[in-house]
């Protein structure tokens, strides 16, 4: 099930950026539209911090996003690669 959350993610992260992006910079400062990119953006920021908790309170690992495999993260190291598939994370 995470693997798809993390692939689905994947694709629709970075619409919602873009979208994010084209409010703030085509629309006059104080506008609607501006301020919709603003929430926007806060809301992705949010979401973000929110899932890196989740993660790190649950203390089993994160899915690789091509085969699943739970990856135990441990603090103040850093791991570029699955271990069971080689997929850069």
């Amino acid at each position: 099930m995470w693997a798809r959350f993390r692939n689905w993610k994947h694709a629709v992260v970075p619409v919602l950026i873009a979208l994010a992006y084209a409010l703030m910079t085509l629309s006059g400062e104080g506008s609607a539209l501006w301020y919709a990119g603003i929430v926007l953006t806060v809301g992705l920021g949010s979401a973000y911090v929110i899932e890196e908790v989740v993660w790190n309170v649950r203390g089993k690992g994160r899915p690789c996003a091509k085969c699943g495999h739970r990856i135990l993260v441990k603090s103040f190291r850093v791991r570029n690669t699955c271990p069971n598939c080689g997929e850069q994370l």
